[in-house]
């Protein structure tokens, strides 16, 4: 697992999960793009290396929380991988 800020300034965790690699970033939005009225959303796509950028269609989740960014990843991150039962593991 690693733990960034992309080129857009956005924070981001990227995993390994069964073989694959997963991306998620909070996304702060205004405007039209702002489906949910909440300002943020926790994107989540695949990516093809562990420090490579999205590289598929990212699913977006509204934000409903006033928590910092770093910490909705972190918990988000540790959801799914809770559901999914992968295992997480911090990166050299």
């Amino acid at each position: 697992m690693i733990r960034g800020i992309d080129n857009n300034g956005s924070h981001y965790i990227a995993w390994e999960q069964s073989g694959g690699f997963k991306r998620a970033w909070v996304q702060h939005r205004t405007d039209d793009q702002d489906w949910a009225g909440t300002g943020r959303y926790v994107n989540v796509t695949r990516i093809k290396t562990l420090d490579g950028g999205p590289s598929g269609n990212a699913t977006d989740f509204p934000i409903y929380t006033n928590l910092p960014d770093q910490q909705i990843l972190e918990a988000f991150v540790a959801a799914i991988c809770a559901v999914t039962g992968c295992e997480l593991r911090e990166s050299a």
